[in-house]
């Protein structure tokens, strides 16, 4: 009688970890998937300005929120801007595993997976006509890693409330 519980609890077991692995693989190279339900998993690169400051560049970025393939954070999807936030902007992961970014110039805050609206401005990574490469900015808190500084880079402003955001698609 006990060996039938053991292997059927053990049975039981494997069926539910064969499930586990399989949603986390699931998610695991989609942009747009919810962060991995596992807590002890890295954050994503998260670089900011190294200088305070209370200007705001105007200009808009509209688009998902997700991690690319190397771990950096851009808008507008896998090939977007790779984000340099605020100074005092903050990442964190939840209780329920999800990335949570709370924008240190509003105080506004969005999810990886979340359509959101920012201010800001962009600088173009197209390399200089001459041939040489494109400079990586340096006032920063940390070095842009190599993977992180390929295509745009957006210097975030102002992120935008959801109803913000909103509003703004209907003008």
């Amino acid at each position: 009688m006990s060996s039938k519980l053991f292997f059927l609890l053990g049975a039981i077991g494997i069926a539910a970890c064969s499930q586990d692995t399989g949603a986390m693989r699931e998610g695991a190279g989609s942009a747009h998937a919810q962060s991995p339900t596992t807590h002890s998993e890295a954050l994503p690169v998260f670089v900011r300005k190294n200088v305070r400051s209370d200007r705001e560049l105007e200009a808009l970025a509209q688009g998902r929120l997700v991690i690319d393939g190397n771990g950096c954070l851009r808008v507008g999807g896998e090939n977007g801007a790779f984000v340099i936030w605020h100074h005092d902007s903050r990442i964190e992961r939840t209780s329920d595993g999800r990335i949570k970014i709370t924008d240190g110039y509003s105080g506004n805050t969005a999810y990886v997976g979340d359509e959101i609206a920012m201010g800001g401005g962009g600088d173009n990574r197209v390399p200089p006509a001459s041939g040489a490469r494109a400079e990586t900015p340096t006032n920063v808190t940390e070095p842009i890693p190599e993977a992180c500084a390929s295509g745009e880079i957006w210097w975030a402003g102002h992120l935008m409330t959801e109803a913000e955001r909103q509003q703004r698609l209907t003008r």
